[in-house]
């Protein structure tokens, strides 16, 4: 298994469920700025 950062697993994680289930939405703080906290929702 590769290695990889918490916030690169987070983003592929995020990207993965959203672009499987349109229900799926990201609530919490810093969401709206621009790459969102650590960039995880860019």
């Amino acid at each position: 298994m590769a290695e990889t950062l918490l916030f690169n697993a987070l983003r592929e994680a995020v990207d993965e469920e959203m672009g499987r289930d349109p229900n799926v939405f990201v609530l919490g703080e810093d969401v709206g700025h621009y790459g969102g906290s650590y960039k995880v929702t860019k």
